[in-house]
């Protein structure tokens, strides 16, 4: 009983701590799936009577990212990039944003997220061997951005059914160089114990030889990067971003990971069309 009650008090204190980060002031930061609202698009989106101005593009990318699971090597996942933004909704890949609206420079969306990719077969590494699949999950929750002449501060907490919480706070702050657009970002996430357990975790059926059983706790990520853009022409964009993540510990105690340090990349085209 007394373990319920303060991971409850912990997924509280998580949610307001990402609210108060967030609603403090102005729009949405260009990244992580939320969209840009009109200069006087202030109050509630359903209520707004600014123009609705459509923006949509098409594009493919691909993801590399170091396993975090011993002798699993790479990974390398396609990325869709689907774009679309008008006053209500924002699309980018595999985020959907529904948005609610803009106060004092502060949006607020329902965000919704594929992550298509997650989890691993037993097939993938010799210590995931016996193991049981561990599939993506649909990410639902609240998400909110402020955006400074110092950079943008985003935030959401996501909820994914029997894989439990996570929340991330993101900073960045984009330069201008002509065709070019650097942006480094700094990010926190923190991930529930029942999504560690799920990803992470090892379960009694599971236990063997060198691979105990392994009950998942709650930890905190943080991630370091740079994101660069080019614009080829008006209308076609390339998009690079690199960076790397370091795992807390509820990831690194368990007996299927071996890295602490997760580097990545991704790159990506876009066309848009309007």
């Amino acid at each position: 009983m007394i373990v319920k009650k303060s991971r409850g008090r912990e997924r509280q204190s998580l949610l307001l701590f990402v609210c108060l980060l967030s609603l403090s002031a102005p729009a949405w930061a260009d990244g992580e799936g939320a969209g840009q609202p009109e200069a006087d698009g202030t109050g509630l989106a359903i209520l707004n009577n600014a123009t609705n101005v459509t923006h949509w593009g098409l594009g493919a990318g691909v993801g590399i990212e170091q396993s975090p699971y011993k002798g699993y090597g790479s990974k390398v996942s396609p990325i869709p990039l689907l774009y679309f933004d008008d006053k209500w909704v924002h699309v980018l890949g595999t985020t959907i944003d529904l948005k609610i609206g803009s106060w004092r420079g502060v949006s607020v969306a329902l965000r919704g997220q594929f992550a298509l990719f997650d989890g691993y077969k037993g097939s993938d590494a010799p210590i995931l061997n016996g193991m049981q699949n561990r599939n993506g999950a649909f990410w639902y929750g609240p998400a909110l951005a402020w955006n400074t002449s110092f950079g943008t501060l985003s935030g959401n907490f996501l909820l994914g059914g029997n894989k439990g919480e996570r929340a991330k706070i993101d900073y960045g702050k984009t330069f201008a160089f002509g065709s070019f657009a650097i942006e480094p970002h700094v990010g926190v996430e923190w991930l529930g114990s029942k999504y560690v357990d799920y990803y992470y975790g090892v379960r009694q059926s599971e236990v063997r030889s060198g691979r105990p059983a392994y009950n998942g706790t709650s930890t905190w990520n943080v991630s370091v990067g740079s994101r660069v853009g080019y614009a080829l022409t008006r209308h076609q964009k390339i998009i690079l971003d690199v960076g790397v993540s370091h795992l807390g510990s509820g990831i690194t105690d368990s007996p299927l990971v071996g890295k602490r340090f997760i580097p990545e990349a991704r790159i990506g085209y876009m066309y848009q069309f309007k």
